[in-house]
């Protein structure tokens, strides 16, 4: 079964926002609904519901984490024409009536999109009842006023306030100085996995160029790709690389890694060769932890050395998965606020971070890329959004929700292990920070 401001920038958000409005030809004593759907790309979500109570004539308004799942048919096996959102753990926000848990059935469309089709309510006895959807608006910035979002919230909850109350914090002159430098290597011309290199490194370089456009500090990219690739020019990359004590240094990679079972390196090799003629390791493999230290050491604010890859048997490559269809996305905004707290913060930080412990091979698909990459820009851009209501936002949470997230998004899915069989995928990233 199933399962939505201040004014900012036009960074996109790979979220979708709908308000859907539906009612029941029941009994259960609730009027017209509607509901506020916020559903993220990695299956995660929020549903606020709004409804009068017949009885008593109040507002109340229910919020329920979300969880997305595919619908089933008559003999159990799974539906992927229908996508449904769950709402669980329903807590009441505004008023005090009894409340049936509603979930949301999204249809598959022609043009390859699951679009709101019906609702469901679950009663406390276990059986449902549906109920008919009256309208559906995909919601974008300027749908976001005042009047829809107090459907849902208070004046005093943090998304209101995000939205509409907090006043925007500018950067010192000393941080307008911040160079944001991002060294970024994929091996899109791999004959196996570089379509989803090219994936990975058009969004994690459209990720952090927005980042710096939208902090309006400064931004540096090396991008080796292509007929570039090579261990030579990624070495002159980092060599050449001048942090000053506040900048920001990004290194990211994606495409063939591997790990060694006689070092105790946790992180991947980089496989850099970029002839068919050459052999693995030596000359053409530069290890993860070696580049963190490298950079670690230039002595910027902050360091994110972050890698897409697998982290076994140098002769074997990552996962390739089938794409699904997506909901349509909506374009909405970051949290000025939030997104300075996290690449301004004055304490020096450093993390590293690979998309699968020692042993593991890596998966993703052409539309997303590799799926720790996928995961790890979509908590980012959660946590800088304004639907994020933790008042303190970290490195060290994005980091453990990607990993979190990687691991859940790949449960229940089909991988070519190690020994060449196939099973359920079993990927864990790992990340330390100094």
């Amino acid at each position: 079964m199933l399962l939505l401001l201040l004014p900012v920038c036009s960074t996109s958000f790979s979220q979708t926002l709908y308000e859907l409005s539906y009612h029941f030809d029941n009994k259960d004593g609730r009027g017209n609904c509607k509901a506020f759907i916020n559903r993220n790309d990695d299956g995660t979500g929020m549903i606020r519901v709004a409804f009068t109570d017949k009885a008593t004539n109040t507002k109340n308004v229910f919020e329920m984490d979300m969880e997305e799942h595919f619908g089933v048919e008559d003999n159990g096996s799974e539906d992927t024409t229908l996508l449904i959102f769950v709402g669980l753990n329903p807590r009441q926000i505004t008023g005090n009536a009894h409340y049936m848990q509603d979930n949301f059935v999204f249809e598959l469309s022609g043009e390859g999109y699951y679009e709101p089709s019906f609702v469901l309510a679950i009663g406390d006895d276990g059986k449902e009842e549906t109920g008919n959807l009256d309208d559906a608006k995909l919601l974008n910035q300027a749908d976001l006023t005042e009047e829809l979002i107090l459907q849902y919230y208070t004046p005093e909850d943090e998304v209101f306030q995000n939205l509409f109350v907090v006043t925007t914090r500018g950067l010192t002159s000393e941080e307008k100085k911040t160079q944001l430098f991002l060294v970024l290597v994929a091996n899109t011309n791999d004959k196996k996995i570089g379509k989803t290199c090219v994936t990975d490194k058009e969004s994690t370089l459209s990720l952090f160029s927005e980042v710096a456009e939208f902090l309006n500090i400064g931004f540096v990219p090396t991008v080796i790709e292509g007929n570039s690739f090579s261990k030579v020019n990624v070495e002159k990359a980092i060599n050449a690389l001048r942090p000053g004590s506040g900048d920001i240094v990004v290194f990211y990679y994606s495409g063939h890694g591997f790990s060694d079972r006689r070092d105790n390196y946790a992180f991947p090799y980089m496989d850099l060769r970029d002839k068919s003629y050459q052999t693995f390791g030596g000359q053409y493999a530069m290890n993860m932890e070696m580049v963190y230290q490298k950079i670690k050491s230039m002595g910027a604010r902050l360091n994110l050395v972050l890698s897409d890859c697998c982290n076994n048997d140098p002769t074997q490559s990552a996962n390739l998965l089938n794409d699904e269809p997506n909901t349509r996305t909506s374009s909405v905004g970051w949290n000025k606020n939030k997104c300075i707290d996290l690449f301004m913060n004055p304490k020096r930080m450093s993390f590293i971070m690979t998309a699968a412990k020692k042993g593991e091979l890596s998966a993703g698909t052409i539309s997303d890329g590799g799926f720790f990459t996928f995961n790890f820009r979509e908590t980012l851009e959660k946590t800088v959004g304004n639907f994020n209501k933790d008042k303190t936002v970290s490195w060290s949470a994005i980091l453990n929700t990607a990993q979190v997230q990687t691991i859940a998004i790949l449960n229940g899915k089909k991988c070519r292990q190690p020994d060449e069989s196939v099973a359920k995928c079993v990927q864990n990233p790992i990340f330390r920070s100094e």
